[in-house]
């Protein structure tokens, strides 16, 4: 490739030579007249030598020209040559080529400044400038330049100034190269950087950037800012029995429907897995927040629908405000983290702001998940039992298996301990843990004092998400030599949420091998009461919330009018009644009246250890009276 400093050098010795033959032709001119003929011979020699050397030197020049210009058609560049002080502009046919047009239609810097994108004007113009003046050893630009059919290519355009003694600049001489592909190119992999791939949403790298600019515009202008961290609940339940598909289809679903019902000044990020970050900028107050936050949690709880099936699900949500609860974007993630947890503490499908208070509940919440993790292999879980006895006769039918854990000489309530055990997973280790105990605790028993009546052990409803449950209990059962009646199973009204994935068939073989099964806690989750017909339960127990007001002064009818209900419809579908939480002769006796079919309380006993429990109702058999 030829360089503009060939192509000047051409040029000068070009019009050097001509202005030689100019000066010989005046000279001739004052000599033809006077002179000889061998003088005017020797003129007209000279002439001819001259001009010979002149259409030389124009050929070379022309050469050079049509060599520079196939070598920038060979590489595809767009050939540009312009002076700055007259501002003529000359192009090449291959940037003609490059734009779509068919002719040259750019005399000036204006005609070309029109295709110029407005957008990139200003950095056109400072890229040409600052090299003219010499700050940049050469001009280089990226920018978008209108194309014939009206749409906008980008282009790299780089050149050099010629200049004289003096360092200025007299021409400018450079090329053009279409760069849109490796634009878009550029700008996908950008785009694939800051946004998740799943849902198209903006993710973490993008919201850091943006939160730190939305603080630094809100200390500016004065207003506040508030962060939602959104949280599924129960995200891992649809992955784990419907596939990871149909939790991406949910993922993508949830990011639709939030971006498009988004109220104003508030964008949507995916934090990642089930999680979303909703940025609200130029908010009064924290009612504002609160407000939205409501109708995000109202949106996700409505059901969403593909051609396959319905998905149900709700959302956690936490609150952090700027500048109220932190002043940096990391405190703000952290302090709404926090607050979803507290929403997620509460069953879900809530709404948390942040509060100083849920830092330590949260620091006392890690605190309690690292010890968990190490009470089974530190022995310190253990299987207290609670009786349940005939409310007619007294006689022992049964009795609870409930956990109990003592660390460090302190006992923490399973109210405490049990729901971190269910969102850590940790529960399925724990469950089988009890079922083996209680296995090998009924086994003892027998040994020792023959048949006893059934022991009932709690299942959580994510033990169900593991395949074949009922299988491993019955394998161990019969490992123990033990018949399937040994043994019941209390259950919750929240295993219907996973009824679609298995639960049901799990009870029903529960069931049909001799293991009897309890509703637990009834009337205190969904309290409906149609969806019994469809339960494979043989046992309804009522909660003691329904129990405490049955003799009441102001409660009692009421109460004893609903548990009456309860226990006449239970027993429509063949169902034995246990009311939990008996504590009083008063209550026994309503329940006795009513129609309950087996009481268990502290009227009873309390949760005891087995040695004090075979002591007390296996020994002699020790019956209410």
């Amino acid at each position: 490739m030829f360089s503009s400093e060939q192509n000047s050098a051409g040029q000068q010795r070009f019009w050097l030579i001509a202005s030689l033959i100019g000066l010989l032709a005046v000279s001739t001119w004052r000599f033809i007249v006077g002179a000889d003929w061998l003088v005017n011979m020797v003129l007209a020699f000279s002439l001819s030598g001259v001009g010979l050397l002149l259409w030389f030197e124009w050929r070379k020049l022309r050469r050079v020209r049509q060599a520079y210009d196939m070598a920038m058609l060979a590489a595809h560049d767009g050939f540009w040559e312009w002076n700055p002080i007259t501002k003529e502009l000359r192009t090449g046919s291959r940037l003609l080529e490059i734009l779509g047009y068919k002719h040259d239609f750019l005399p000036d810097t204006h005609a070309w400044l029109k295709l110029v994108h407005p957008d990139d004007i200003s950095l056109y113009n400072k890229a040409v400038s600052e090299h003219l003046k010499g700050n940049s050893t050469y001009f280089y630009c990226e920018y978008r330049v209108r194309a014939s059919n009206g749409s906008y290519i980008w282009v790299a355009s780089r050149g050099i100034a010629v200049r004289d003694r003096r360092g200025r600049a007299y021409q400018m001489v450079g090329s053009v190269i279409d760069i849109t592909e490796q634009r878009q190119h550029q700008e996908t992999m950008e785009f694939l950087a800051q946004h998740d791939e799943l849902t198209g949403l903006p993710n973490r790298l993008m919201l850091a950037e943006k939160l730190t600019q939305a603080i630094d515009d809100s200390k500016k202008l004065g207003q506040r800012l508030a962060v939602c961290f959104i949280d599924l609940d129960r995200f891992k339940n649809i992955n784990d029995t419907l596939g990871h598909r149909a939790g991406d289809q949910l993922l993508q679903s949830v990011a639709q429907r939030v971006s498009a019902n988004l109220p104003l000044n508030c964008q949507l990020f995916r934090q990642g897995g089930d999680e979303f970050i909703v940025l609200m900028t130029s908010i009064p107050d924290l009612s504002t927040a609160l407000t939205a936050a409501g109708q995000l949690r109202e949106l996700i709880a409505t059901p969403f629908s593909n051609s396959n099936a319905d998905f149900f699900t709700s959302a956690s949500i936490g609150i952090s405000l700027f500048p109220d609860d932190a002043v940096d974007g990391e405190t703000l993630l952290k302090n709404a983290d926090t607050a979803m947890y507290d929403a997620k503490a509460a069953g879900g499908n809530a709404v948390r702001t942040h509060t100083p208070q849920m830092n330590q509940r949260l620091l006392s919440r890690v605190t309690l998940e690292t010890r968990l993790r190490s009470a089974l292999q530190s022995n310190e879980m253990a299987l207290h039992f609670q009786a349940q006895v005939d409310a007619a006769s007294g006689r022992l039918t049964g009795a609870e298996a409930l956990l109990r854990w003592q660390h460090d000489g302190q006992h923490i309530p399973p109210d405490q301990f049990i729901p971190v055990a269910e969102d850590t997973g940790l529960i399925i280790s724990i469950g089988d843990w009890v079922i083996d105990r209680a296995i090998a605790q009924i086994l003892e028993w027998r040994h020792l004092y023959g048949d006893i009546p059934p022991i009932a052990i709690n299942l959580s409803p994510r033990q169900f998400w593991r395949p074949a449950l009922s299988h491993q209990v019955l394998d161990k059962l019969r490992a123990a030599g033990l018949p399937a009646s040994a043994l019941e199973v209390e259950v919750t009204e929240s295993v219907l949420l996973h009824a679609d994935a298995g639960s049901l068939d799990e009870l029903e073989n529960f069931r049909e091998s001799g293991v009897r099964i309890a509703l637990d806690d009834f009337g205190t989750g969904y309290s409906s009461l149609s969806y019994l017909r469809r339960l494979p339960i043989n046992i309804l127990k009522i909660d003691r919330s329904f129990i405490i007001d049955l003799t009441s002064p102001k409660e009692s009818a009421s109460s004893q009018a609903l548990v009456r209900a309860i226990i006449a419809m239970a027993h429509s579908l063949s169902l034995k009644v246990i009311a939990e939480g008996v504590e009083t002769p008063e209550q026994l006796s309503c329940l006795r009246e009513l129609g309950c079919d087996v009481i268990q309380g502290y009227l009873i006993s309390r949760p005891i250890p087995p040695t004090e429990f075979s002591a007390k109702f296996l020994v002699d058999r020790n019956t209410l009276g």
